[in-house]
């Protein structure tokens, strides 16, 4: 290859690779690219896709305005993989902020999911008026070597161009469309105020289809006059691997901190993320305990200070106030769906077994708004039992139950 300067080996077989990042589908790994450019502070990434005549996708082409990656850390970021074949799974990240997603060697090898060959472009600067372009290239076969070519000096942008080459993977525009509005709504919102953007031949990602409430309103605390200018969203569908949570934004539009709501996971779909700017967290420590538990010494603002408490508060109060209409539907459709399951005893036409029948919709209604997921996935002879311990049991044993369940 023509200026060829070096080809090194990742620090796993090729094999090692593919199994480690099997949890990953080609939407996931397309994800990833994006997640690059973002991650090496980009606010715009471009996708082309390039057709044959059959009007198949044959050519993938991610391009962002990062930083770029420097030559002297090809090595780095591309040569440490990972040491061992343990899996990699794309739910499992955990991060305080959003600010960086990736990890050396993920983002970069899971192209194999859907094309034969990476090449990147890359343009980084180098010293205060110049910069350098060059190219680094992976084949899907070997994925633990990469070639990188000799530096050349360039006028071009900085950025990274990655293309894919002879994608193999029946490529669905709408599916990729639905899968990245999922993946990258919340995060295009948390930079609502930003030149954040993505987009695919040209045209912006439009996530609003996925957006089913959006609220904002400013709250005060009464004492110190702290303010905070909340954004709230309610996600028609699940939002990918980041579950529903509260950002925390100072006065300059940085995020400095997120944390899961205490709604998730409740069975209900309530969907949702909530956006909080304020200037208390300009100098706010979210670490503020020691090991010990004892509140360690902080310049700023703290979570044990009283704006943040009560900043805590009226969130939740907002938050249950927004939830209750989503129990209320869910229970509808689970009593709805007993009914046409057949898992209701059966009930004469008289007064008291109509009475009965109510009062076993109302508790079934109360178990719901206590603890949604007991009825999801239940099978049909489940769903049976379930009734049947329901109308047994009175009101006074109907936590017992729960507690059960």
């Amino acid at each position: 290859m023509k200026g060829l300067i070096a080809m090194n080996n990742i620090k796993i077989s090729s094999k090692g690779i593919e199994k480690a990042l099997r949890k990953f589908d080609y939407l996931q790994a397309i994800a990833e690219y994006i997640w690059n450019g973002f991650d090496a502070e980009a606010t715009v990434v471009d996708i082309t896709l390039h057709k044959n005549i059959l009007d198949g996708v044959e050519q993938i082409v991610i391009a962002d305005n990062g930083y770029g990656i420097k030559l002297q850390e090809v090595e780095a970021k591309f040569t440490p993989f990972y040491e061992s074949e343990k899996s990699v799974d794309p739910d499992k990240r955990v991060r305080t902020t959003s600010a960086m997603h990736g990890k050396n060697g993920i983002g970069r090898l899971t192209f194999h999911h859907f094309a034969s060959e990476a090449i990147w472009q890359t343009t980084y600067e180098d010293g205060l008026l110049l910069k350098n372009t060059y190219d680094i290239h992976i084949h899907a076969r070997s994925l633990d070597k990469y070639q990188v070519t000799k530096p050349t000096l360039t006028d071009r942008d900085r950025g990274t161009l990655v293309t894919f080459n002879h994608v193999i993977k029946e490529f669905v525009l709408e599916d990729c469309l639905a899968f990245l509005s999922r993946e990258f709504g919340w995060f295009l919102e948390l930079h609502a105020d930003k030149p954040y953007v993505i987009r695919i031949d040209g045209e912006p990602l439009d996530y609003a289809s996925l957006i089913a409430e959006k609220e904002s309103f400013m709250s005060v605390h009464p004492v110190s006059q702290t303010k905070f200018n909340i954004t709230y969203i309610r996600w028609a569908d699940r939002i990918n691997h980041e579950y529903s949570k509260l950002y925390f934004i100072d006065s300059k539009q940085v995020e400095k901190h997120k944390q899961p709501t205490t709604f998730n996971n409740k069975g209900d779909a309530f969907y949702h993320s909530v956006y909080i700017q304020s200037r208390l967290f300009d100098q706010f420590d979210f670490s503020n305990e020691d090991v010990s538990g004892q509140q360690a010494f902080t310049f700023g603002s703290s979570r044990k200070s009283d704006a943040f408490q009560f900043l805590l508060e009226e969130l939740g109060s907002f938050i249950t106030d927004k939830r209750q209409p989503y129990l209320r539907k869910l229970s509808d459709a689970v009593i709805k769906d007993f009914a046409e399951s057949k898992a209701f005893p059966t009930f004469a036409g008289d007064p008291e077994a109509t009475a009965h029948k109510d009062e076993l919709e109302a508790a079934i209604r109360e178990l719901c708004h206590a603890e949604p997921r007991v009825f999801a996935r239940l099978n049909p002879e489940q769903k049976k039992v379930l009734a049947h311990l329901i109308h047994l049991v009175g009101s006074g044993d109907r936590q017992r139950l729960l507690e059960a369940l």
